[in-house]
C-alpha cells in the first residue's frame, strides 16, 4: 500500500477497494491505493501497487506502482515503480522508470531545473535510478522540447538494443 500521512494538511486517500468517479483538487498529495475516474489536480500523486486511475491527472510529481490509463502531466517529475504501467501521454519535467515498470503511449519530456531538483530530493530518499549531469556553470537556452517517436532502451545485463515505441 502506498504511504499517506493524515496529519498532512489538504490532502485525500482512496482506500484499496474503494471506488470513485469524478475530480479531486488538494494542494497537498493524493494517495490512491484503490480505483479512481476522473480528473486528479494535485501537488503529489502517489498511486499505490493495488491503485488505478483513469482519466487526466495534473501534480507536480506523479509516483506510480500500480496502473494509471490517463494523460499525465507531472510538471517536475514522473516516477514509475517496478510494478507501475502507465498508458496513455504524459507530459513530464524528468521521468524515472524502475526495471520492471512498463510506459505505453506517447511522451514529451523536457528538463527543468525544478525537476532537477525533484530527483535530486527524490535520489536522497530513495536509491537513485537516474544518472543525471552537473548542471552548466554558464547559463544557456533552455533545449527545444523534442517529441519522442522512438525510444532506444539498453538492458544493463546485454548490449543488444529494444524498440519501444
Amino acid at each position: 500500500m502506498a504511504t499517506f500521512r493524515p496529519e498532512e494538511e489538504d490532502s485525500i486517500y482512496i482506500g484499496q477497494g474503494a471506488e470513485l468517479t469524478g475530480a479531486i483538487k488538494a494542494r497537498g498529495s493524493v494517495v490512491v491505493d484503490g480505483s479512481f475516474d476522473g480528473e486528479i489536480d494535485c501537488r503529489h500523486l502517489l498511486v499505490g501497487p493495488t491503485g488505478v486511475v483513469k482519466g487526466k491527472i495534473e501534480a507536480s510529481t506523479a509516483d506510480i506502482s500500480g496502473y494509471v490509463n490517463a494523460d499525465i502531466a507531472a510538471r517536475d517529475l514522473l516516477a514509475v515503480r517496478a510494478m507501475g504501467r502507465v498508458e496513455g501521454k504524459w507530459d513530464c519535467g524528468a521521468i524515472e522508470v524502475t526495471r520492471g515498470g512498463v510506459l505505453n503511449g506517447a511522451a514529451h519530456v523536457s528538463e527543468t531545473e525544478s525537476g532537477r531538483r525533484v530527483v535530486e530530493e527524490f535520489a536522497e530518499t530513495r536509491v537513485a535510478l537516474i544518472e543525471r549531469e552537473e548542471a552548466p556553470l554558464a547559463l544557456e537556452p533552455p533545449p527545444e522540447p523534442r517529441k519522442v517517436t522512438k525510444l532506444q532502451l539498453r538492458s544493463p545485463l546485454r548490449s543488444s538494443r529494444r524498440s519501444v515505441g
